[in-house]
C-alpha cells in the first residue's frame, strides 16, 4: 500500500447522525468528504482547504461570504498542558480531563466565556487557568498564541506555514485564525477548521 500514498479519495453520501437532532443538525443529511491518507505535513490540509474555497468560488460564494476559521489541535493540546489539563489527564471520576475541556471550549460561540469558566470549574479548573485559556483563545494572531503557549513549537511553525502557503495558493482570503476552534475529538490531531456564514 505504502507504494502508492498518498491516496486521496473523495464522497458525497447520504449520511445519518447518531445523536440527539437538534435546530440545525437534522439526523439525516449529505456530506462531502475527501480525504488524504500518508501525507504527514500540512500540504494535505492545505489541498483540502484550497478544493473547499474554490469550490465555493465556482458557485458564486466569495471570501465576503463565507470564511473558514482555523486552529490547529496540537497547539490547544500544548496550551491546556500549560494549565495542567494535559491529553491524556484524568479526572477525579477517572474520566478524560482534557476530552472534557475540549467540549466546553467548544461550546465558547455559543455559551460566552463566562459559562466557559463555570462549566471549567465543575471540571476542577481553577477560574484564574480558564480565564489564561480564554485570554489566550483570543489571540489575534498565530504568533501572539505562540506567546501565551511558550514560544514557537511545531504545531505553531505548521500553522504559520499553512497560512503563508493559503497566500501562495490564493484563497488566504477565506481563512481566519481562531485559537477557539475545537472540533472533533475522536478524530482530529492536527489543523482543524469550520467554514461560517460571515
Amino acid at each position: 500500500v505504502r507504494l502508492t500514498l498518498p491516496l486521496k479519495w473523495f464522497s458525497i453520501p447520504q449520511c445519518w447522525r447518531f445523536e440527539t437532532t437538534q435546530r440545525g443538525r437534522k439526523r439525516e443529511h449529505y456530506q462531502w468528504n475527501m480525504d488524504i491518507v500518508g501525507v504527514d505535513h500540512v500540504n494535505a490540509e492545505l489541498e483540502l482547504l484550497s478544493a473547499a474555497c474554490e469550490f465555493f468560488r465556482r458557485i458564486g460564494i466569495g471570501s465576503d461570504v463565507v470564511g473558514i476559521k482555523v486552529n490547529s489541535r496540537a497547539v490547544l493540546e500544548a496550551l491546556l498542558a500549560k494549565y495542567g489539563i494535559g491529553k491524556g489527564t484524568k479526572d477525579e471520576d477517572g474520566g478524560d480531563l482534557f476530552a472534557k475541556a475540549c467540549v466546553e471550549i467548544d461550546k465558547l460561540d455559543k455559551i460566552g466565556g463566562d459559562e466557559v469558566v463555570k462549566n471549567l470549574g465543575k471540571l476542577n479548573v481553577p477560574e484564574e487557568s480558564s480565564r489564561e485559556i480564554l485570554k489566550a483563545l483570543e489571540a489575534p494572531s498565530i504568533d501572539a498564541l505562540a506567546e501565551q503557549v511558550g514560544g514557537e513549537s511545531d504545531a505553531i511553525n505548521e500553522l504559520k506555514r499553512l497560512f503563508e502557503l493559503s497566500k501562495d495558493y490564493g484563497f488566504d482570503d477565506y481563512l481566519i485564525f481562531d485559537a477557539s476552534v475545537v472540533r472533533g475529538l475522536a478524530y482530529y490531531t492536527g489543523i482543524v477548521w469550520e467554514a461560517f456564514d460571515r
